[in-house]
């Protein structure tokens, strides 16, 4: 009797272990389209090529396993930063990831002070040692006789703005890039004649095999250090967009501290690796 009563307590033993068993799979199985869930928000695969749409990421069928888990990585990011910016900021729900970090960084970030550019300048000035120049105006012509006729007009003291007005409606000339210029910025041929030539001087008619140029020398500009006035402006933007970066990079960190994220790699269709399928984080292998 004891031993019936046994193999059916075994057997109801059994039953309910498989019982849970089944229910502890089924519980992990997430649907075919769901890639991750955000605190048990779903995040669908659609979803993910909708942002690599976005970001006009072709032909994401051929790219390998780790560009793939990066652009998945960076997927998520954005979501976890919209939900920060729910929090936080009190944005309304399924706002643009985009507008989210953009959001949140405005907030949390404050333009470059003159102190801050100025030290940055100063950590950085090897950056704008600058060699011996030329501000330099060219004319390029495929016909000869054409360039010939506007170098002696541009020779005789004719304004620049007339000599390019007078060639506004030749189709054999063009009008070159304007600027400041270092010998290893101009091609080898016209170094040399270029800078040989005073300041305001016009170069005879140089050929080359895709026409004729002629070139005027506006200044030469000695070799040197650029002063901050000059790159200040360019300076505090470049600045402002590092800090930028160093903000978005850490609200991203904390909100991977702040939200669950979970990664079904199953439903993934290549190989995931990316930082969401480390320890620190739920995911499902």
């Amino acid at each position: 009797m004891s031993t019936r009563v046994e193999q059916r307590n075994t057997v109801a033993g059994l039953g309910l272990a498989i019982s849970l068993l089944v229910g502890a799979c089924g519980s992990s199985v997430a649907p075919p389209d769901r890639v991750a869930e955000l605190d048990g928000e779903a995040l669908s695969y659609s979803a993910f090529e909708a942002f690599l749409e976005r970001n006009a990421v072709d032909g994401a069928g051929v790219l390998g396993s780790d560009i793939l888990s990066s652009l998945l990585d960076q997927f998520l990011d954005e979501e976890l930063l919209a939900r920060l910016a729910v929090d936080r900021l009190g944005a309304p729900e399924g706002i643009d990831p985009r507008s989210a970090a953009d959001a949140l960084v405005e907030a949390a970030s404050e333009a470059p002070d003159d102190a801050s550019v100025a030290s940055y300048y100063r950590h950085n000035l090897p950056r704008f040692d600058r060699p011996e120049r030329v501000l330099l105006r060219q004319l390029l012509f495929t016909d000869r006789g054409t360039a010939d006729r506007i170098r002696n007009l541009w020779v005789a003291g004719a304004p620049y703005r007339s000599v390019v007005e007078e060639l506004a409606n030749d189709p054999t000339a063009h009008v070159g890039e304007e600027g400041e210029f270092a010998r290893s910025g101009l091609p080898p041929v016209f170094a040399e004649a270029i800078f040989a030539l005073q300041d305001g001087a016009v170069s005879e008619v140089l050929t080359a095999d895709y026409g004729f140029h002629v070139f005027q020398v506006v200044r030469h500009l000695g070799a040197g250090v650029a002063p901050l006035e000059e790159v200040f402006a360019t300076l505090a933007e470049e600045l402002a967009t590092h800090q930028r970066q160093e903000v978005l990079r850490q609200l991203a960190a904390d909100a991977r501290q702040r939200y669950n994220v979970r990664v079904f790699k199953r439903n993934l269709p290549f190989n995931y690796r990316g930082r969401y399928g480390s320890n620190t984080t739920h995911e499902d292998s």
